[in-house]
């Protein structure tokens, strides 16, 4: 996630505006090779769909993403969005 995103963030966090989180997909998995302890391993992981909490509702996205800059990113605009609507 990018500077750009930073204060959107902190605005949201700090002041329980809302929340964006990765919510797993039981089943939709996917491989990629990591580095573990200086071998190569590859590693199962989970695809997400986008999670956004705003006063205790919770809204599932439509989209699902794998674990990468790509789902970072769409949090960060998610952030952003929201910061550039605010009224306070």
């Amino acid at each position: 996630m990018t500077g750009k995103y930073y204060k959107a963030m902190s605005w949201a966090l700090e002041g329980n505006h809302l929340r964006v989180y990765p919510e797993p997909i039981e089943g939709d998995i996917y491989t990629e090779k990591r580095t573990r302890q200086g071998k190569p391993k590859t590693v199962s992981i989970n695809k997400v769909r986008l999670v956004i909490e705003i006063e205790g509702s919770k809204h599932l996205g439509k989209f699902i993403y794998k674990q990468d800059k790509m789902m970072s990113d769409a949090i960060g605009e998610i952030y952003l969005h929201y910061y550039n609507k605010r009224t306070v």
